[in-house]
C-alpha cells in the first residue's frame, strides 16, 4: 500500500510538471514578446504593420529605396522599444486611415496624419508628437499673389489648387477657398510637381512640408503664407487595440523624456 502511495505521489508530480510545462498558461501570442504583446492586435504575428505615404518629406519619403522621415524613424524607434519588427507599406495616404481601422491592412498609421472629429469615428489615436499648420505655395515668378492678396487672388473660379487627397490641406482650401477648383493627387510630390507643370495656379499643405519641398527639389516655388491652424499629428490605431496605443504613449512618453524626439526633428530640420 505504501509503494502504491509512493507510485501514486510520483505520477501526481509528473503529471503536475507536464500541465505546467504545456498548459498552465496561455502562449503568447507574440513570439518571445511576453504578456503585454499578446494583448495586441497585430495583423502579423512580432511586427508591427506600418501605413503610411512615403511622399511627404521630410515626415515620410523613400530615398535611394530605403524609407526615411521624421515619422519613420519614429515609429522604428516605437517598434524597437516595444520589441516588435516594423513592416512598412507605402500606399496612397488616403487609404490608411481605413487599413487601420479594418484590423487587417495595418496595426498603426503614421504619416503626418492630423487629429480630427472624423477619423476619430474609425480609429483612435496615441498622444501627439508634433504639431503643424497650412502653407500657401506658388511659383517665384508669381508676383500677381502675395501674403497680403492671397485670400482675394485664390478664391477665384479660375484658379486651380493642388492638395493632397484625404488630407486636412484639402479641407482648409475647401473651406477657406471655395470658389476656386480643388485639385486633388494621391501625394505631395505629385501636388509639387503639378505647380511645377503649371497644371495649377497654387498649392496647399502643411507647413514643416511646404518649406522642406521649396527649401529643396522645388527651390523654384515659395511659401507665400503660412496660416496657423495648430494641428496634432498622432499615430493611428485601431479601436480594437487598447493595449497597443497604450504602450506606444508609454514609448511616446519616454523618448520626449530622453531627448530622442529632440533629436529626430533636429536631424530633419523640423521647428
Amino acid at each position: 500500500m505504501k509503494l502504491l502511495q509512493k507510485i501514486g505521489a510520483v505520477a501526481g508530480i509528473a503529471l503536475a510538471v507536464t500541465l505546467a510545462g504545456c498548459g498552465g498558461k496561455a502562449p503568447s501570442a507574440q513570439t518571445g514578446s511576453g504578456q503585454a504583446l499578446a494583448e495586441y492586435q497585430l495583423v502579423k504575428e512580432g511586427v508591427l504593420t506600418v501605413g503610411t505615404a512615403a511622399e511627404y518629406e521630410p515626415f515620410e519619403y523613400v530615398d535611394n529605396g530605403e524609407y526615411k522621415g521624421f515619422d519613420l524613424d519614429l515609429i522604428k524607434l516605437v517598434a524597437e522599444k516595444l520589441d516588435l519588427k516594423v513592416q512598412i507599406e507605402n500606399v496612397d495616404f488616403d487609404t490608411i486611415v481605413p487599413g487601420v481601422a479594418s484590423g487587417a491592412k495595418y496595426d498603426v498609421g503614421i504619416a503626418a496624419i492630423t487629429v480630427t472629429p472624423d477619423r476619430k469615428k474609425q480609429i483612435d489615436f496615441t498622444d501627439t508628437y508634433y504639431m503643424d499648420d497650412q502653407a500657401i505655395v506658388t511659383m517665384k515668378d508669381n508676383a500677381e499673389i502675395t501674403a497680403d492678396n492671397y485670400t482675394e487672388k485664390i478664391n477665384t473660379p479660375s484658379m486651380k489648387i493642388a492638395v493632397q487627397s484625404g488630407s486636412t490641406a484639402e479641407a482648409f482650401a475647401k473651406e477657406n477657398f471655395p470658389n476656386a477648383e480643388l485639385v486633388p493627387f494621391k501625394n505631395a510630390t505629385d501636388c509639387f510637381s503639378a505647380l511645377q507643370a503649371a497644371q495649377v495656379g497654387s498649392l496647399v499643405t502643411n507647413r514643416s512640408v511646404a518649406a522642406q519641398m521649396v527649401a529643396s527639389t522645388f527651390d523654384n516655388e515659395q511659401v507665400i503664407k503660412q496660416v496657423s491652424t495648430g494641428e496634432d499629428y498622432a499615430i493611428a490605431v485601431g479601436k480594437g487595440n487598447a493595449k497597443l496605443k497604450e504602450d506606444i504613449n508609454r514609448v511616446l512618453n519616454e523618448l520626449e523624456q530622453d531627448g530622442s524626439i529632440d533629436a529626430l526633428m533636429e536631424r530633419y530640420n523640423i521647428k
